[in-house]
């Protein structure tokens, strides 16, 4: 996303309690509106007006780029990949930007991590600040800074309590699982859209790229007993205030442009889901659309309950926010494991169920997570400081659940998790520490 859109978001999200307008509700008023432009007819900029529950409103201006759904995405899977050039001072030195981790500067600057540590005094290399000026190894040490005697020990990464952790379905998972002593690791977002994750702001393959650094870094907090297995997190029915065609709400990707994703991960070895925000259909009816994809062996699937409309009356999703019952997704289970039968396709898959507050899954404890061809997993949303992601987590995850989804927010956690804290390896900065270890981590 451009670092001016990460800005006007975050501050009306931190504006939110003041002037009472939800997140959710901008980023699918945004969505909406790059969903709905034709983009022969699309003006130099487009304008978005949002009116808060106290009354305030707020007109944004949107960029020009292309509007389309369907149509930027043909277009960036048939465009070369060029390497992203880094911001270098004489070759001596590195700024950090928005979104660095020290691991990928180190790879983009043609270096060892470490040496940049040690060339840099980096305590922690989890750590950096936006701005720092990090200085490449055997380049001339700035003012106040003397080169420690010997490098930084690598990080002890205790294997046996990230897998006692683990759930008891994640421990006893056997080998065609999808959770067989691996962690997932997903970027998520609706392509030709920046603005609703990271898979969105960029062409595949660089994303690719970008994926495979982040999950080098989880398979170096893991430790060495798990693998990675990183997917992109298509969001494949978008919520929209415009009803469609059939009056549910609901825009899903075109099969050409899904398949050309499918394509793509087929080719790097990477997983694919396929995310739904419900809209006006049945939890059962709305993954119907994503039901043929499951014949790619790589293909898994996703409801949102934030965007079910629920409630009477109710004018679109979103707004108030959405539940699933315990029966509805059990049902969605049972229409993913016929099909899979019924086609003699391999299982099982991944049904990741999204939550971020205790009330979106109603009589939770009534889930069944014992048909062989799905692998439920339950995620817990939701952005903000370490303290608040992290008792989320631990309220809505226990040794009951089958499989663990934990959600993180490159722009607008306040700051973001490292690794080995989102692993649980490492206490948050409030102190508090992940209890079950998630399976599966993704990144909007």
């Amino acid at each position: 996303m451009p670092h001016k859109w990460r800005e006007v978001l975050y501050s009306l999200a931190r504006m939110g309690s003041v002037a009472g307008v939800a997140l959710t509700a901008l980023m699918l008023s945004l969505a909406t509106a790059h969903a709905q432009s034709d983009p022969a007819d699309a003006p130099p900029t487009q304008t978005v007006s949002i009116r808060s529950s106290a009354g305030v409103t707020f007109t944004l201006t949107i960029p020009a780029r292309p509007l389309s759904v369907t149509a930027p995405i043909t277009a960036l899977l048939n465009t070369p990949v060029v390497a992203a050039s880094a911001t270098l001072t004489e070759h001596t030195a590195y700024v950090v930007k928005t979104g660095d981790t020290l691991f990928e500067i180190a790879q983009t600057l043609g270096v060892d991590m470490q040496a940049l540590a040690v060339a840099n005094q980096l305590a922690d290399v989890n750590i950096i600040e936006v701005g720092q000026v990090l200085h490449m190894p055997g380049s001339t040490t700035p003012p106040g800074l003397t080169q420690p005697s010997s490098p930084l020990p690598p990080p002890v990464v205790d294997a046996a309590a990230i897998a006692a952790r683990m759930t008891p379905s994640a421990q006893q998972a056997q080998p065609g699982s999808p959770f067989h002593r691996t962690t997932w690791l997903t970027y998520y977002g609706r392509p030709g859209i920046p603005v609703m994750g990271i898979l969105g702001a960029d062409d595949p393959l660089t994303v690719t790229a970008q994926l495979r650094a982040q999950a080098a870094a989880y398979d170096a907090a893991n430790g060495p007993e798990l693998g990675v297995t990183p997917a992109f997190h298509l969001v494949y029915g978008m919520a929209t205030k415009a009803p469609g065609d059939d009056g549910k709400h609901v825009n899903y990707l075109p099969d050409a442009v899904v398949q050309q994703y499918i394509d793509v991960a087929l080719a790097e070895n990477l997983a694919v889901i396929l995310d739904v925000q419900i809209g006006g259909h049945t939890p059962a009816e709305s993954i119907q659309r994503a039901l043929p994809f499951l014949r790619h062996p790589n293909v898994h699937l996703a409801i949102d309950p934030e965007f079910a409309m629920v409630e009477a009356g109710q004018a679109w999703p979103g707004n108030p926010i959405g539940y699933v019952t315990a029966a509805q997704v059990n049902e969605v289970q049972q229409v993913m494991a016929e099909y899979l039968r019924e086609q003699k396709l391999a299982g099982p898959r991944v049904l990741l169920v999204h939550q971020f507050q205790n009330t979106m899954i109603v009589e939770k404890e009534q889930l069944d997570a014992t048909l062989p061809e799905v692998a439920l997993t339950l995620s817990v949303d939701g952005f903000g400081s370490p303290y608040a992601k992290i008792t989320k987590y631990n309220a809505l995850v226990d040794g009951a659940t089958s499989f663990a989804a934990f959600k993180l927010f490159y722009d607008y956690d306040e700051p973001l998790l490292s690794e080995a804290q989102a692993l649980g390896v490492e206490p948050g900065l409030a102190g508090y520490a992940i209890g079950v270890t998630p399976n599966l981590i993704i990144y909007q």
